[in-house]
């Protein structure tokens, strides 16, 4: 493990006040720090999670012509193939594909873009386990901020909260500066990930060095991102954080889970009170969650189309 990025025990969080507290200010100290954190005794259970990549392999081990009557088409919902977006726009585009499920409790079971009902039903599941959790590190947050602590809960309602499987697959013909995922920081609250053992993510720490985060057995990395910046005054981090290209060499892929867990389109972000001083006046306006998070998805996608060809 990374010593810059520390592992807490979050389990708890789940016992009275005086232990919520306690881990509110251990989560917010790491967010502040380093903006990464491992987390073991989450609530999730691993048979949960391995059933969450077993859907993930079975998926991303269909033919491509299959994969692609999965498309994603509107919504932020469905399969977007290799080399479609650009987290850096800097650089070419990521060598990845993925699985994206926004809001997807709310997504028809007719809508074609289910590969099956078998892959609803247990991806649905999923979701609701990561929402569930990603609440929990928010009400954590909520209490180090002195906030009531169910302020975030009604401005997550899951109309952006997004789940993606991710697959990084060994890759021949690797143009100058392109990565399986491009540095960037995530676009909102905060976000959630399993890894497999493959390995290959990278935080950027304070100096401007990568440091390697490495899976850890039984915990999941949760890092916070660019409106929960804004929203702390810039106290929490937003940190950037890359994932290195998997070589042809490879014996195989990479996978990993992303749960994001981003406000309500329509929530005004603004800064919180107890994050404001004499010495620390605000330093962001306000503004609605959805205008900034569709704006980096926009210039990520059109620098991927720009550059795929490059």
């Amino acid at each position: 493990m990374s010593e810059s990025i520390p592992l807490l025990d979050f389990s708890a969080f789940f016992g009275d006040l005086q232990d919520r507290e306690r881990v509110g200010a251990e989560v917010f100290r790491a967010a502040r720090d380093t903006g990464f954190m491992y987390l073991r005794g989450h609530g999730i259970p691993g048979t949960s999670v391995d059933a969450a990549f077993g859907l993930a392999r079975e998926f991303f081990g269909l033919p491509s012509a299959s994969k692609l009557r999965h498309l994603r088409t509107s919504g932020n919902f469905g399969y977007q193939s290799v080399a479609q977006e650009a987290l850096d726009p800097s650089k070419p585009p990521d060598l990845k594909e993925d699985f994206t499920l926004r809001n997807a409790p709310r997504v028809a079971a007719t809508d074609p873009r289910w590969p099956s009902d078998p892959f609803r039903a247990e991806a649905t599941a999923f979701y609701g386990d990561c929402r569930n959790l990603a609440a929990q590190v928010m009400r954590a947050f909520a209490l180090a901020l002195e906030l009531p602590e169910a302020f975030f809960d009604d401005k997550h309602t899951g109309k952006t909260q997004t789940l993606r499987f991710l697959h990084y697959p060994p890759s021949r013909n690797i143009r100058p500066g392109q990565l399986g995922a491009g540095a960037h920081t995530d676009y909102g609250t905060l976000t959630i990930l399993f890894q497999d053992d493959a390995g290959g993510l990278e935080v950027q720490d304070t100096s401007g060095r990568w440091v390697p985060a490495p899976p850890i057995p039984g915990t999941v990395v949760v890092n916070t991102g660019d409106l929960l910046a804004r929203w702390s005054n810039d106290a929490l981090r937003s940190t950037p954080h890359r994932v290195q290209v998997r070589p042809e060499s490879a014996a195989s892929g990479r996978l990993s889970i992303a749960f994001f867990s981003d406000p309500d389109p329509e929530v005004l972000v603004e800064t919180i009170p107890s994050c404001i001083s004499g010495d620390r006046p605000a330093r962001h306006g306000a503004i609605r969650a959805g205008e900034h998070i569709e704006e980096r998805i926009r210039v990520s996608m059109e620098q991927a189309a720009r550059t795929a060809g490059g």
